[in-house]
């Protein structure tokens, strides 16, 4: 029988997984995609192999779990390039505003080589063969002593205590629990905004970052899209170029041809006719990652329920414990409060 058992080899899962290794505790990690880093990803441009970042990105100073991490497994991190013209589009049919970015007293950061970074230097310390990938779990079972964990196809891990770290929400809608859980916490499982869920992002890179040789900064926020926010996206050695940002969510339905091409034509109105020779255009609609987001059953806030109190308590007769970023109770959402719910989740286990 496994020790523990963690579902999710996201931030959080990977956090949890390592933190109980130091602790000399076993533990296995399930994960349900063929790679790691959940809402992790980093992806090389096809010019100059840019580090194109499809999900978590940013963090700041007071993001001070994620950055003591970082620390201790020795990856570095750089300032966002924001200096410049910055750009305003309120109306399609009218220029752009411009403003001059002011400098920032808390600049926010990126790190360096991309987020995955953060993710092969946790794996490195937990070890491969301590995490099994492509393996989605479809029941949590009460047994004596334990809980037992049921995979796709059949596979079952017996353990004595498990942690979860999917989104409440996806929890709730994809995992049988037996017995079933009180309706009182699947109903606020199900009620708890998934950050990142209806996100699309996308980046396009480039030869050179022409925008700067103009005085741009690369950042724009539009209200008349389809890229809703952009920003410059080099790398740190200022050596790969890319502009990147996130689309209005209902660009999800359109095809990659057509969100590519009406990108294109919105970045060469803000930015001039360079911007439509690119080297490439990468996007990704995170409402189509069926092991990220689950129709909500309404309307949901952003970080609704985030951090809620009910999650902190164990279930299943105390051998079932929540963690991933939503449940933790600071920076819901962000990758703070994925390495903080880790930290907690593996105290919380070490503590039995």
């Amino acid at each position: 029988m496994n020790q523990i058992i963690i579902i999710g080899a996201g931030l959080s899962g990977l956090v949890t997984a390592y933190e109980l290794k130091k602790m000399g505790i076993p533990a296995l990690v399930l994960e349900a995609r063929s790679r790691y880093g959940g809402r992790i990803w980093t992806l090389k441009g096809e010019g100059r192999g840019t580090p194109l970042e499809m999900g978590a990105t940013w963090f700041g100073d007071k993001h001070q779990h994620l950055i003591g991490l970082l620390l201790e497994l020795g990856v570095r991190y750089f300032d966002q390039h924001s200096r410049g013209i910055a750009l305003l589009e309120s109306m399609s049919f009218a220029p752009a505003q411009r403003f001059e970015l002011p400098e920032s007293e808390e600049p926010y950061h990126r790190i360096l080589g991309g987020s995955s970074t953060l993710v092969k230097a946790l794996i490195g310390r937990i070890g491969e063969d301590n995490i099994r990938l492509g393996t989605p779990v479809e029941e949590i079972r009460e047994q004596p002593g334990g809980l037992l964990i049921t995979a796709r196809g059949g596979k079952e891990y017996p353990c004595r205590f498990a942690v979860s770290t999917l989104p409440p929400g996806l929890l709730a809608k994809t995992v049988r629990f037996t017995p079933a859980l009180p309706p009182e916490i699947l109903g606020l499982m199900a009620q708890t905004h998934t950050w990142m869920s209806e996100s699309v992002k996308f980046a396009v890179e480039y030869d050179k970052p022409f925008w700067r040789e103009h005085g741009f900064a690369g950042t724009a926020y539009s209200q008349a899209g389809p890229a809703t926010e952009i920003y410059d996206h080099t790398n740190f050695e200022e050596t790969a170029f890319a502009l990147k940002g996130f689309l209005s969510a209902g660009a999800a339905q359109l095809k990659e041809d057509d969100r590519r091409e009406m990108v294109l034509r919105q970045l060469v109105k803000l930015f001039g006719l360079e911007a439509a020779n690119y080297l490439s255009y990468i996007d990704w609609p995170w409402a189509l990652e069926p092991f990220t987001h689950h129709n909500y059953n309404g309307y949901i806030l952003p970080h609704q329920n985030s951090g809620h109190p009910a999650f902190s308590r164990p279930l299943m007769n105390g051998r079932l414990f929540l963690s991933g970023t939503e449940t933790s109770p600071e920076f819901g959402g962000y990758m703070d409060g994925a390495v903080l719910s880790g930290l907690l989740a593996a105290d919380r286990v070490a503590l039995l």
